[in-house]
């Protein structure tokens, strides 16, 4: 296991005119574009692809128009799921996500990356009726959407009851952001439960704690990262086969304006 490992993130606002960037794209890929039916959600796949082609066009000292990324699912060889740089770029990993008006990258020379970012909603009134967003319902915590719930294990739920109501739902979306990291790194993604994963509490520093494995057996922990995203955002990072892992962040909007003015 490497000691240290770095990790480049670009964060970037989704490109407000998706559509003339298609000429970076591949034929699977402009095959996704067609089946997007909001504007925002094409909007943030393809930043994503071209963030990703330009970031790593950009430590290759090439064009990001060269930059191959190959797309086929673990489970049904669909061309979706966890793009993987082939070519020039074989040997580095990279890892999308988006929430709201982010779209995160994360670029690993040489180690299986996962990254996740997720948008804040703000505090929920732990008063709400029964079974509302916030609203304790069947067996739930005041203060905590049902969703939010579904990632905790019984510890992490023990100690989300802890916390003062107000603080409970950033508090998950903690939780969430780290398991989804380190389940993207692995490739899993939505294949395995959050809940079968135990990390560190959102005031400690991010860590995978437990992870039961069928049969019994454990994984190497990846090394895991949150990222500084301010109050209206969450994100880590997860790297496998990392003692630890050094975050870079840079604009992805700084990027795109260098390489293509």
């Amino acid at each position: 296991m490497d000691r240290d490992i770095e990790c480049h993130v670009w964060l970037q606002r989704p490109l407000t005119r998706p559509a003339s960037w298609f000429g970076l794209l591949e034929a699977a890929e402009l095959a996704r574009c067609s089946s997007y039916v909001h504007e925002l959600d094409l909007a943030r796949f393809v930043t994503g692809r071209v963030l990703a082609r330009t970031a790593l066009g950009a430590l290759l000292g090439a064009e990001p128009g060269s930059v191959r990324l190959h797309t086929r699912c673990a489970e049904c060889g669909g061309a979706h799921g966890k793009p993987q740089p082939v070519g020039a770029a074989a040997g580095w990993e990279l890892s999308i996500s988006h929430s709201g008006e982010v779209v995160a990258v994360a670029v690993v020379r040489g180690h299986a990356v996962g990254v996740d970012v997720e948008e804040f909603p703000g505090p929920v009134d732990p008063g709400g009726p029964p079974g509302s967003a916030g609203g304790q319902g069947t067996g739930g915590l005041p203060g905590v959407p049902a969703e939010f719930e579904l990632v905790l294990a019984d510890d992490e739920r023990a100690a989300v009851a802890e916390l003062p109501p107000q603080d409970r739902a950033r508090a998950c979306l903690t939780y969430w952001t780290r398991k989804e990291a380190v389940l993207k790194a692995t490739g899993e993604g939505l294949y395995s439960a959050m809940t079968d994963l135990s990390v560190s509490a959102p005031h400690e520093p991010a860590a995978l704690l437990r992870r039961h494995e069928p049969g019994g057996g454990t994984r190497s922990p990846p090394a895991l990262a949150d990222l500084p995203m301010g109050e209206a955002y969450h994100g880590s990072v997860a790297v496998l086969g990392a003692g630890s892992v050094t975050i870079r962040m840079h604009s992805g909007a700084e990027m795109l304006t260098e390489r293509f003015r």
